[in-house]
């Protein structure tokens, strides 16, 4: 199991290093993702001949093997989530980028309501996914040309989207990306909530479980046979 939770580690570095655009060896690292896969499939074969076979074996010996490997398979699984999650910061950021290239068609004087007035923001710090609307709010520069942006962060109230009153002085260009984009933003939100929870699921097993052997390794310690 330290082999398979060192290469997570090494999946987290070489992603990071993809959305980084320091390393463009996406055939690889997808023929290595897949070995990985592979591997998991290898073990529920290797685990259905244990269990079916396993009155031949030491049952104590068995017991602390699969609480064992079950500690370090849900250090896996947290792990992986972390993986995961570097994904949907990547995917939002994409889809962020499409909101931006409509922006940037219409910049200029003579487009069609300009300036446009949203902006969409992805952020990933400390394993929390941000995905955001902003207001910007143009202002002269004072002795200078153009103008200063000041940004107004634009609250959620705790739902996995926008409401759509939240964008009614949205520009008539602005409106249809918009949507396109918060309807994947919000998508991505809830399978990141999705995938926070099953972070704190495997914290509760891992916590519940290692008490739980305690408690029985006691009443073994008190009841002998």
């Amino acid at each position: 199991m330290t082999k398979i939770h060192s290469f997570l580690e090494q999946q987290i570095v070489a992603f990071g290093a993809v959305l980084n655009g320091e390393n463009q060896q996406y055939p690889q690292y997808i023929e290595a993702f897949s070995k990985s896969l592979k591997g998991l499939e290898k073990q529920f074969d290797i685990w259905e001949t244990f269990i079916a076979n396993s009155t031949n074996v030491n049952q104590d010996d068995a017991m602390l093997f699969s609480l064992s490997v079950s500690e370090q398979y849900l250090h896996y699984i947290h792990k992986s989530a972390e993986i995961e999650q570097l994904r949907y910061f990547y995917i939002a950021q994409k889809i962020a980028d499409l909101f931006w290239q409509h922006n940037r068609d219409h910049r200029g004087k003579d487009s069609p309501g300009y300036p446009g007035h949203f902006g969409c923001r992805v952020r990933l710090r400390n394993k929390k996914l941000e995905i955001f609307w902003v207001y910007n709010q143009f202002k002269p520069k004072k002795n200078a040309d153009g103008f200063q942006v000041i940004s107004h962060y634009l609250p959620r109230e705790g739902n996995y989207r926008y409401p759509q009153s939240t964008f009614t002085r949205a520009q008539d260009w602005e409106k249809p990306v918009i949507t396109a984009v918060e309807d994947a933003f919000s998508i991505i939100r809830r399978a990141n909530s999705n995938l926070m929870r099953v972070r704190q699921l495997c914290r509760w097993n891992d916590t519940n479980l290692f008490k739980m052997t305690g408690d029985i390794d006691d009443f073994k310690m008190d009841n002998p046979l």
